[in-house]
């Protein structure tokens, strides 16, 4: 949900939910996953390695330790305020990298979910900072007042507190973040 032109600067962004991503699929090790079979009297598990086409198994402790969220497309397009159809055309361009289909060896197609992890959300939120919106300014400043702050991000991934205070002028500004 991009905010809309002339309004206060992420005061609808930040009123938004938090976006957990999803439940099922996990990036391990820069590989995305999904829990084949949990054995907690144990502390062990299985987990099917969907990029590598094989079932590995590992300790319930280094899992959740090691492990990153998987978001799809249209939730790293809420989570940068992008439009999800906006997304592709950055890809193509180049801008952005591709994300990580959820086929054998990571391959992307027609109809098949593909996902980013929260490191590439973050890069892809640093990316898009620097990125300049509209036609090029003649002193060649970035004017691009859409995409969240680091704070914002981290709070809408659900990994943080965000406070903010209201200054004179009606803008708001962030006073700390803390983790939960």
């Amino acid at each position: 949900m991009a905010i809309k032109k002339g309004s206060i600067e992420s005061e609808g962004y930040n009123v938004l939910p938090v976006i957990p991503g999803n439940k099922k699929v996990w990036f391990l090790n820069g590989d995305l996953v999904r829990i084949h079979h949990l054995n907690k009297s144990n502390g062990i598990m299985s987990v099917y390695n969907i990029t590598k086409d094989q079932i590995e198994s590992c300790l319930i402790s280094d899992f959740k330790k090691k492990r990153e969220r998987a978001y799809t497309v249209r939730e790293t397009a809420d989570l940068v305020n992008r439009h999800k159809k906006y997304m592709p055309s950055l890809m193509r361009r180049g801008v952005i990298p591709f994300p990580t289909g959820s086929q054998k060896g990571g391959a992307r197609g027609f109809q098949v979910r593909s996902y980013y992890s929260e490191s590439q959300v973050r890069e892809i939120r640093d990316i898009l900072a620097t990125y300049h919106i509209g036609r090029p300014r003649k002193d060649n400043l970035i004017t691009n007042d859409i995409t969240p702050s680091k704070q914002e991000l981290t709070r809408r991934m659900g990994d943080g507190i965000l406070t903010y205070t209201r200054t004179e002028d009606g803008r708001f500004i962030p006073i700390w973040s803390e983790s939960i």
